[in-house]
């Protein structure tokens, strides 16, 4: 029997052309296995996971949950912490396998909790940029307004004060247009010098990434609003979310996210959803 076509393997795994990205690094098997099953629990394409070398016992659990790992060595240099670093290693990784995807994810792992097929709905090739909290602008959070006057001129970092906050935790583009972005997300974190990561921390990845989203016409990327394929959380009222007899999380109009990310902000939340995912 012949082996089946590209079309035909698709038809069988919708998500055989889909890779999900994640680092882990100093993770133990606890800190992944929300992430990791309910992620399983509705997507059946490639994971990859970078944790920290050796590694043993976080691997062990990965790959019985068919996850695939790089181990990451120096888990820090002079001027760039793993948050930045892990962009060089998505970018060689998918120039070496891009004709292998047409879709990726990259996504923060720690507190991150999946409720249906993270790539369900997304039909443009563009990168899907998601914003935070409803009302808040980079200028009015110090955290952010902190990283982008340290990384940008004044005048962009006055641009940039005037933005949405978008979350650099959770990108879903086709490949080409997630290359073309990590191309400029490591050109940027290469050039940050070291006085600059010594002054304001290891998050410059963020402002480095607000900039590529709202000054830089090069990128083929759409805004998408908070709380509705994603609910990132920690800026919002905790009113604003809905919890079902079976640990789901929902708007107060009853809409299911795909993705909840920082529930663990919510201590009543976090319970719920870590007994939901328990080790049986």
């Amino acid at each position: 029997m012949p082996p089946p076509t590209p079309a035909a393997s698709v038809a069988l795994n919708p998500d055989g052309r889909r890779l999900v990205l994640g680092a882990a690094i100093g993770f133990d098997a606890a800190q992944v296995r929300i992430f990791v099953q309910s992620l399983r629990a509705h997507y059946k394409g490639d994971v990859l996971i970078l944790i920290r070398w050796p590694g043993v016992g976080v691997a062990r659990y990965l790959k019985r949950q068919g996850v695939k790992v790089i181990r990451v060595f120096q888990t820090r240099s002079f001027t760039r912490s793993v948050h930045a670093r892990r962009y060089a290693i998505y970018l060689k990784f998918l120039r070496k396998h891009r004709s292998r995807y047409d879709q990726v994810m990259h996504s923060d792992v720690r507190d991150v909790v999946f409720q249906k097929n993270p790539f369900d709905g997304i039909t443009s090739p563009q990168c899907h940029f998601y914003l935070e909290g409803a009302a808040r602008t980079i200028g009015e959070d110090e955290t952010n307004s902190r990283w982008v006057r340290g990384c940008f001129s004044p005048a962009d970092a006055d641009k940039l004060a005037q933005c949405r906050i978008s979350c650099s935790g959770i990108t879903i583009a086709s490949t080409a247009s997630f290359i073309a972005y990590l191309e400029k997300m490591v050109a940027r974190v290469r050039a940050v010098p070291w006085r600059i990561y010594r002054k304001i921390g290891h998050g410059y990845d963020q402002a480095i990434h607000n900039y590529l989203v709202h000054l830089d016409p090069t990128i083929d990327g759409m805004v998408v609003e908070n709380n509705r394929h994603i609910a990132t959380m920690a800026l919002e009222p905790r009113a604003a979310y809905r919890l079902d007899h079976a640990a789901n999380i929902h708007s107060t109009d009853g809409h299911l996210f795909a993705i909840c990310h920082q529930y663990d902000r919510f201590p009543d939340l976090r319970k719920e959803i870590e007994a939901k995912y328990a080790p049986r």
